[in-house]
């Protein structure tokens, strides 16, 4: 299900790009869609966290015996990193133009780096969530719509 991120700063920027021609209004969109896609790929740096100083202790006797058996057949190795990329790899777009969407189908991706579900030993780690991300870029966002309107006006001859 697609969610509407209102970035603060640029509703004003939606509200203007409806005056301009469809065709401008695409070149924002692809020009922004690109930008995002890319800034969403980007991994913080690895950083160890002990579940205990996220999550306090085992939740249950029963989850600390499944993690000790897994970890003794070797599918859990406490303290390596295991980054797939499959989280990078989700990104895509879809649509184009005004009308694209930035959608990360992996599974998980809400407890690493949504709004709402970010599990808190992602958010110790340093994980960046959607919506702050997007606010912290506003400002560049803004220049590369304008750069998108910009370009396909002088495509239009306007």
């Amino acid at each position: 299900m697609p969610v509407d991120i209102v970035i603060d700063g640029l509703e004003e920027l939606r509200g203007k790009l409806d005056r301009f021609p469809k065709a401008a209004q695409d070149g924002a969109g692809n020009m922004v869609s690109d930008y995002v896609l890319n800034v969403m790929k980007e991994y913080v740096p690895y950083a160890y966290v002990p579940f205990k100083s996220a999550y306090g202790n085992w939740f249950s006797d029963k989850q600390r015996k499944y993690v000790m058996a897994k970890i003794r057949e070797g599918a859990i190795r406490p303290g390596a990193p295991s980054r797939t990329q499959t989280l990078r790899g989700g990104w895509t777009k879809m649509g184009e133009g005004a009308d694209t969407l930035v959608v990360n189908d992996v599974p998980y991706a809400g407890y690493v780096v949504g709004d709402a579900d970010q599990a808190r030993m992602h958010k110790k780690i340093g994980w960046w969530t959607v919506g702050q991300r997007l606010k912290d870029r506003a400002g560049e966002i803004e220049r590369k719509a304008k750069a998108g309107v910009d370009k396909a006006m002088k495509e239009l001859g306007l």
